[in-house]
């Protein structure tokens, strides 16, 4: 029977003990494995998904409309595009997507998801772009969006997400763009919120039912910021704090009643502004002067209150946006006015006042090294401006180191030195011309000494007019003279000037007038002045 074999089975039995050795060899057992392996990814790298359909090489996979209620198995590891949308999916569960380390663009939108697990999106190394809107998220999710080292974009629109915590999205410090438009739910944004986001170059609040601007200070490279379709009705100054690199901002239909003194210095780059379809009735004197940037200003639909307040702003429009024909602002009041352009208007169609300053600077006498504050208050629409002793001009976000303007106009030292003595300026401007008021500024050292001493001379001049229509108050004030002991308080009287001028412009910088005063010109005061006050002050 052995004769009989055939050569076939010959070799099967001679090759059984060969076969047994190998098996019993445990590197061959691991190499046998690994080809095991590859053979299978290599079959997985080129399926697809029964219920999806697979494009340019299994790179794009598409399985919207499909019904389904997870992410289905099979997916090629190929994958750079894949679109789930329109489905019933609930829960994204963990390492879902872990094999597909090629994939770059994830549209899971308009699915049901409530939940996503955290490790969902293990494996996603080269993920740029997540789209999550139109789901049920009511969180947003902690720790889903970590090791996603490449995502750029991060939609989740419209989702009924109540609350966003403080470092929601600090694991992802490479996103550019995020979109959180229509959280009608949303009632809470932690400070925190943003940090993390350096890089960040779009942001979408729109329709989010806000009633302030959250914190936005983080978001140091930000170019584009939409704000439209909520209920923020002021506008303060430092909402804009740190968005240095903003060019577009939008604000329509956001229900803004008034926008405040200095509430745009801080976008310096700021190139188009839309404030269309609010409530705005008047803006405060040279609101847009700091925008040294700005191109497109889109001011229609809104109730505007065309009156001596609204000057600067016809002025601005023909200055500096003269062939804008989108920003369209009309009067709506008074009737006289209405429908016509605000750019048409000029002085000649109102009888203006200069400022009134309803809380001047008083003299002030202060130790070296202390805090020290001038006020200044006058109505929220004008400006306000300060020249310091040598002369130089501070507004609202011109910083010096220990010196600067607040929002209410006050003139603020954080640490006073011997060299800030000295008279202070504040100068307030509207449409029919400047006031201004000083105030003496007295630093003394922090040493004491025995006596003081010090003069001070107040002189106060009132020009008859040049003509009809323009009136100026001239005056100057001297003194009083630093002592090396500690400053008496004499008199705490500021001097105020009022200017009325035809400004051709807001830019324009009005002279200061001066009136020398000498030893001769003392003898003849009678002469030349109405009121004099000469106050000699010596105190041992």
């Amino acid at each position: 029977m052995f004769n009989k074999m055939t050569s076939s089975q010959q070799q099967q039995m001679m090759r059984g003990p060969r076969w047994n050795r190998a098996f019993s060899d445990p590197l061959f057992v691991l190499l046998l494995a690994l080809q095991l392996l590859v053979v299978a990814g290599l079959v997985r790298a080129q399926t697809c998904p029964s219920v999806c359909s697979c494009s340019n090489q299994f790179s794009k996979v598409i399985c919207t409309r499909r019904g389904l209620r997870e992410v289905p198995d099979g997916i090629s590891t190929n994958t750079r595009y894949l679109n789930l949308q329109e489905n019933l999916i609930q829960v994204i569960k963990v390492d879902s997507f872990k094999h597909l380390r090629h994939l770059e663009i994830l549209q899971l939108s308009k699915n049901h998801i409530r939940k996503i697990e955290l490790g969902a999106f293990n494996g996603l190394a080269s993920l740029n772009t997540l789209e999550l809107f139109d789901n049920r998220l009511t969180t947003i999710p902690n720790g889903a969006f970590d090791y996603l080292s490449k995502l750029k974009e991060l939609w989740l629109r419209n989702n009924p997400i109540e609350s966003i915590p403080s470092y929601a999205f600090n694991r992802v410090p490479s996103l550019r763009r995020l979109d959180l438009g229509e959280l009608k739910r949303l009632s809470y944004i932690s400070e925190g919120a943003f940090e993390g986001l350096s890089n960040l170059r779009y942001l979408n609040l729109g329709m989010c039912n806000l009633k302030e601007i959250p914190n936005l200070t983080p978001l140091v490279k930000l170019d584009e910021l939409e704000m439209s379709g909520n209920q923020l009705s002021i506008i303060r100054p430092g909402s804009f704090k740190g968005l240095i690199h903003l060019q577009k901002l939008w604000m329509m239909h956001a229900q803004i009643q008034t926008i405040e003194r200095n509430s745009f210095d801080d976008l310096q780059s700021l190139v188009e502004l839309n404030l269309a379809h609010n409530n705005l009735t008047l803006l405060p004197h040279d609101l847009f002067t700091p925008l040294h940037h700005l191109e497109r200003v889109h001011l229609h639909h809104n109730p505007w209150n065309c009156n001596c307040d609204i000057l600067w702003l016809s002025w601005w429009l023909k200055e500096m946006v003269p062939a804008n024909t989108s920003c369209c602002a009309r009067c709506s009041s008074p009737a006289l006015y209405k429908g016509r352009y605000i750019g048409e208007l000029d002085q000649n169609y109102f009888h203006c006042y200069a400022p009134v300053i309803v809380e001047p600077p008083t003299d002030l006498n202060v130790t070296e090294g202390s805090a020290a504050e001038l006020k200044c208050r006058a109505s929220s629409l004008t400006s306000v401006s300060w020249i310091t002793p040598n002369g130089s001009i501070m507004t609202h976000g011109a910083y010096k180191v220990r010196i600067s303007v607040l929002n209410d106009g006050t003139l603020n030292f954080t640490n006073v030195t011997m060299q800030d003595t000295g008279t202070y300026t504040c100068m307030v401007s509207n449409s029919a011309g400047n006031t201004t008021a000083s105030a003496t500024l007295n630093v003394s050292s922090t040493e004491n000494s025995s006596f003081s001493y010090f003069t001070t001379v107040t002189v106060e001049t009132i020009e008859t007019p040049h003509h009809e229509g323009f009136t100026t108050t001239l005056q100057q004030k001297v003194g009083p003279t630093p002592s090396v002991g500690m400053w008496e308080i004499l008199s705490s009287t500021s001097t105020t000037t009022t200017t009325v001028r035809t400004p051709l412009s807001t830019r324009a910088t009005e002279k200061t007038y001066t009136i020398p005063v000498t030893e001769s010109s003392l003898n003849g005061l009678d002469e030349v002045m109405k009121t004099t006050k000469i106050i000699i002050g010596c105190f041992v």
